[in-house]
């Protein structure tokens, strides 16, 4: 006998299972065939699997479902954010611009003429609008990357723009402290600037290249601006004089100084005491003379000590 034929042979075998109420009822009695329970039990055990292949899915399905709710949740949590930042960076942008106009700026594009006045939402900016509108807004990957990106080129703008403003107040600063400016003495006025007659050879003409301010002997003498000293020494008819360079083309002259506090190469600051009046060199008596140079040229000193009158 064949190992197929023993196998038909063993399938075709029957077996009774009976089942015994306690009761009075009558017992059954159930006969199967090898082959049928075979087929039930495979049968069984390929639908257990299945089920449990179909159960896994759903499991999977719902699980991909919930962590795409939650994935949606934080990339709208951080759009929001990110709009937020986007906002609160437009209104530092507003307080530069305001800052800009105030300081009076002439930067790049720090000041922005009405004629010239351009602007409006972007792309995103439009359809985030219109998704609140409709009571369904949205927001995706690509969206908050684009978000994003303007998020920090606005920073990066800002940040340049406060630089600038820094450099510019700092500039102006740096004019206004090496600019002349006040009186460099206490005093009265006793000549002015331009042509005057002489105090010698017998009242002819002259051209004075500054102002005298006239005073008691020792009264002090103060720099207009921050500079450096240039010279400190006799130098014929300004007597003791002392020249301060300014930066910005600016440089001053004191002279016929009685007493020099300062030498050469000395770092001196607007108000401090440089030297004491008197009435060396070409003079007729106690006074200072003060000279201001601007990019070569002498200027009148009246257009910067009449500031500090006004």
């Amino acid at each position: 006998m064949t190992s197929s034929e023993k196998i038909k042979k063993q399938m075709g075998r029957k077996l009774t299972v009976m089942l015994i109420p306690h009761s009075d009822i009558p017992p059954v009695r159930l006969n199967f065939s090898v082959a049928l329970l075979a087929f039930l039990a495979v049968s069984w055990t390929g639908l257990t699997v299945w089920s449990g292949f179909i159960a896994s899915r759903h499991v999977d399905y719902w699980r991909a479902k919930a962590d795409e709710h939650v994935l949606q949740a934080k990339v709208w949590y951080i759009s929001r954010e990110m709009k937020n930042s986007q906002e609160y960076l437009d209104r530092v942008r507003e307080t530069e611009i305001a800052l800009e106009n105030l300081l009076n700026m002439k930067t790049r594009k720090a000041i922005v003429e009405s004629d010239h006045a351009m602007g409006g939402p972007t792309h995103i900016d439009q359809k985030q609008l219109l998704g609140l509108l409709s009571g369904h807004p949205s927001a995706n990957v690509d969206d908050m990357t684009t978000q994003l990106a303007s998020v920090k080129q606005s920073g990066t703008d800002v940040l340049a723009n406060f630089e600038e403003i820094s450099r510019y107040i700092q500039d102006q600063h740096d004019v206004f402290r090496s600019t002349p400016h006040e009186w460099p003495t206490n005093g009265r006025l006793t000549s002015g600037y331009g042509v005057r007659k002489s105090p010698f050879d017998d009242g002819e003409g002259e051209f004075h290249r500054g102002i005298d301010i006239a005073s008691a002997l020792g009264t002090p003498v103060r720099a207009t601006a921050d500079g450096i000293v240039r010279m400190a020494s006799w130098q014929g008819g300004y007597g003791r004089l002392i020249v301060i360079d300014h930066k910005h083309g600016y440089r001053t002259f004191y002279g016929h100084n009685s007493e020099l506090l300062v030498k050469p190469g000395d770092i001196v600051k607007r108000g401090q005491v440089i030297s004491y009046m008197g009435t060396s060199g070409r003079s007729t008596g106690y006074h200072l003379h003060y000279e201001v140079w601007h990019n070569g040229e002498v200027v009148n000193p009246m257009k910067f000590v009449k500031a500090q009158d006004d």
